[in-house]
């Protein structure tokens, strides 16, 4: 693949998986809240999923306020850091094996339930895939980093080595003689 379709791509994959995010917040909300109407228990873990995957999927909206509005040094940047630190294959796995499994657990009772599992996992395989885009962009970032911009390419190496001294003493040598030093020492 050329480099503008590759980056084409994977710039799709973001947005997908930035897509399938919101999605499955929202359906996690309208069952969570369908379930607690009607009195299931059940419905409570769907709102405490859909609270923790709607402030997941905000992040990446969140990171530029939080860039513009605070400093560089605060202790709010160190702790927005740990949950930065909590993106691609780190929040896949968080959907995939920790929030969609139990909205398995009794899919007789919860229609609902098993569709925003089944998109749990979906959006959870998408932020595992994700993972490649940000590893390829970590490589291409450390090869722009290594790249070396001198003027000169080649070294020492190239220098003639019969230059030869521009003064000629009297010995013919080229040398400068110790009184001839002496001289330029007293100016």
């Amino acid at each position: 693949m050329g480099g503008a379709s590759e980056s084409c791509c994977w710039t799709a994959l973001v947005v997908v998986c930035r897509f399938f995010g919101i999605v499955t917040a929202l359906v996690l909300w309208g069952v969570g809240i369908e379930y607690v109407y009607y009195g299931a228990v059940f419905g409570v873990y769907f709102i405490a999923v859909a609270i923790l995957t709607s402030f997941l999927e905000v992040v990446f909206m969140l990171d530029h306020v939080v860039e513009v509005c605070v400093s560089r040094t605060s202790l709010i940047v160190r702790l927005w850091d740990i949950v930065l630190w909590v993106d691609d294959w780190k929040k896949g796995v968080l959907y995939f094996v920790l929030f969609a499994p139990p909205c398995f657990v009794r899919p007789t009772e919860a229609l609902l339930g098993v569709l925003s599992g089944i998109l749990l996992v979906i959006t959870g395989i998408f932020y595992m895939l994700k993972t490649f885009k940000t590893k390829k962009d970590e490589e291409d970032e450390s090869l722009e980093t290594n790249r070396t911009y001198d003027r000169f390419e080649d070294g020492p190496e190239d220098l003639d080595a019969s230059i030869s001294n521009p003064v000629s003493g009297p010995t013919g040598s080229g040398m400068i003689s110790l009184a001839d030093q002496s001289e330029i020492l007293d100016l």
